[in-house]
């Protein structure tokens, strides 16, 4: 009999999948088969160093408007804390741009040295829309929570993910 999957098994799942980059496909353009896995490496992680901040150069899909882009989320650097050996979080120093109201998921994952995903965490990033002829730039900080466990003192490798969002332009607003 096989055991059931806890939610957080299967996001963890989906996030390597995600990650990835959807290399999971067979060759033929169709899914791979449910009983068959295939080996997937994971190669856009990034070395993991507990207590240092890590530089980021990470930034939301651009939005055009009147001949430029702007990209509301920009990550500019991570630092991971183990807390008691077993309590992994992260707190992500980002800039934000106002331009509309959107929540923008940040998401992370953690890896060990043969690449193993130890766990995976999600948080919100809420870029406000304020307009008072310009967009306005402010820092936020975002921390990811990626739980228990005691696996993560092996933590060697990370990737950090913007989650892609419908944004209205000004333009779009007075319709």
């Amino acid at each position: 009999m096989r055991p059931k999957m806890r939610r957080r098994d299967l996001l963890a799942l989906s996030a390597m999948g995600l990650l990835a980059g959807g290399k999971n496909l067979a060759t033929s353009g169709h899914a791979a088969s449910p009983t068959k896995s295939a080996a997937v490496a994971v190669t856009n992680t990034t070395p993991l160093e507990l207590e240092t901040s890590i530089p980021l150069t990470i930034q939301s899909p651009g939005v055009p408007w009147k001949g430029y882009t702007y990209h509301l989320v920009q990550l500019g650097s991570i630092k991971f804390k183990l807390e008691n050996g077993d309590s992994l979080k992260a707190e992500i120093q980002a800039g934000v741009t106002t331009f509309d109201k959107v929540d923008y998921d940040i998401s992370g994952a953690v890896f060990d040295t043969a690449g193993q995903l130890l766990g995976t965490a999600r948080a919100q990033c809420k870029v406000d829309r304020t307009w008072l002829g310009n967009v306005l730039h402010m820092q936020q900080t975002v921390t990811l929570d990626f739980g228990l466990s005691l696996d993560y003192a092996r933590a060697a490798a990370f990737v950090v993910s913007i989650s892609k969002r419908r944004v209205l332009t000004p333009d779009d607003w007075q319709k």
